[in-house]
């Protein structure tokens, strides 16, 4: 039964976050992201942001991934 309904979804339910992610909802996601970049991931040396990029597999859709960059660590015992 769970096949069934997997498959007559076409993979719609996958899509729709996508598809349906506001203005109001990436600017919240943003601040979140943002907040906690600078409560624990840059002590980390991470900086997680959103990107949008075309689908892999219909181009003619945009999604937004979760992009996770590695922050160069400062050099605090090289003298200048």
């Amino acid at each position: 039964l769970g096949c069934l309904c997997c498959c007559c979804s076409l993979g719609c339910s996958l899509l729709w976050p996508t598809l349906a992610l506001s203005k109001r909802t990436k600017n919240s996601l943003e601040k979140l992201l943002s907040h906690e970049n600078y409560k624990l991931y840059h002590k980390l040396g991470l900086n997680w942001r959103l990107a949008k990029q075309r689908c892999h597999t219909n181009h003619s859709f945009m999604e937004y991934v979760l992009v996770i960059e590695f922050l160069p660590k400062l050099q605090l015992y090289q003298p200048d």
